[in-house]
């Protein structure tokens, strides 16, 4: 099968990064080996508590994916890149249509592409058992989900699943964690104490300094240069907006931090957390002290996150003693294009802060998804003079 043949299989595009890795994962593929072996299967089903039709289900599964020729290279492939290269966390690769396979329903596929995560995890990392417990609970639990909704075994929602991240996301505090790499065109430089985020491209700019999407809604537009000299770019500030006037940095004096690549830790933002900043510093420094032996080869320069909560247009509508806006005030954010409203999926309905959202919303702001990030150097003084 080529890159080409394999991409149709998919349901959606797949990411930049994956056609460098193909060449090198058809060469040493093979058919004989299972995506998800039966041995693999019962140590998840035993770690996870299934019961007897569940663990026998995934057997079936595993075995229709094993058996299928075009199944097994798409699901080994997606194995490779999220498994065992450890490839970027991209959200749309971890979707619910991955491929069509006769006589699989699609959360089943995903189901077994979950299971080979976790077996990996048990048997290759095997972090402490009260980390791995988030995992082992949330597949039990989601399997079981599957089943009460459904009335057959697979999982639901999986993309946001702990286990989506090759089941090496854990619970530190109240955040979640995962070995990443800083993506986006906002290239982040230093003197060495400072830190500059920029637009690293053309971006319409409204008149706030979000980031809109037509020039319609603009009152300018960002662009980014640099050569062996300096950069000369629009500059974001750390409330994520965005200035007009460009601005020039000598290389001589500021370098690269954060590029296409650079490594970072990931964090998923659980619901109903105490958000403070005292909480995100424990978290931040339990993760790192954690990461650096769990994956020594990963050496993460930032923290970052990509979240509704992190909206700049957040502070439109919460107070400034807003538990949220104490954090957001303790990050660089960065502004994307996405936008929500007050249906957004992960506010609560009927909620005050629901409510304000559409309000707000009526009178025409538009309120932006945004990435969030925090340098390693600054985390022993994270929430400081804030």
């Amino acid at each position: 099968m080529t890159y080409t043949e394999l991409c149709e299989k998919y349901n959606f595009q797949m990411p930049e990064y994956a056609k460098e890795y193909f060449d090198s994962f058809i060469a040493e593929y093979s058919k004989s080996k299972p995506v998800l072996s039966a041995d693999d299967v019962n140590l998840v089903a035993d770690a996870t508590s299934l019961s007897d039709d569940a663990r026998n289900e995934l057997l079936r599964c595993a075995e229709i994916i094993n058996s299928d020729d075009d199944a097994h290279i798409c699901a080994s492939f997606i194995a490779e890149l999220t498994v065992y290269k450890r490839v970027p966390w991209v959200n749309y690769i971890y979707q619910d249509d991955h491929f069509n396979v006769e006589g699989l329903h699609k959360e089943q596929i995903g189901w077994v592409l979950v299971a080979v995560m976790l077996a990996n995890t048990l048997k290759n990392k095997q972090p402490p058992k009260d980390l791995n417990e988030e995992n082992i609970g949330a597949f039990r639990g989601y399997s079981q989900a599957c089943f009460d909704k459904n009335g057959y075994w697979g999982i639901l929602e999986w993309h946001w699943n702990m286990l989506c991240a090759a089941g090496c996301m854990f619970l530190f505090g109240i955040l979640k964690f995962v070995p990443g790499e800083f993506t986006g065109d906002f290239p982040v430089i230093t003197d060495g104490k400072n830190y500059i985020s920029l637009a690293g491209g053309e971006f319409f700019v409204g008149k706030e300094g979000e980031l809109v999407d037509c020039k319609e809604k603009s009152v300018g537009m960002t662009s980014f240069y640099e050569d062996d000299e300096k950069y000369i770019g629009n500059v974001i500030n750390p409330d994520g907006s965005v200035e007009l006037a460009q601005r020039e940095f000598k290389k001589s004096e500021w370098s690269d931090f954060l590029r296409g690549g650079s490594h970072t830790l990931e964090i998923h933002i659980p619901p109903r957390v105490e958000y403070t900043p005292e909480n995100f510093k424990k978290a931040f420094i339990m993760a790192l002290d954690f990461y650096k032996d769990f994956y020594p080869e990963h050496k993460p320069k930032a923290i970052c996150c990509y979240s509704w909560i992190l909206s700049p247009q957040l502070k439109k509508v919460l107070p400034e003693d807003s538990k949220i806006i104490k954090v957001n005030n303790c990050l660089h954010l960065l502004p994307i294009i996405s936008t929500f409203d007050a249906d957004c999926m992960f506010i609560r309905k009927g909620s005050s802060l629901h409510t304000r959202i559409a309000e707000e919303c009526d009178k025409g702001t538009e309120f932006h998804f945004g990435i969030m990030y925090v340098p390693v150097s600054e985390i022993d003084r994270f929430g400081e003079n804030k």
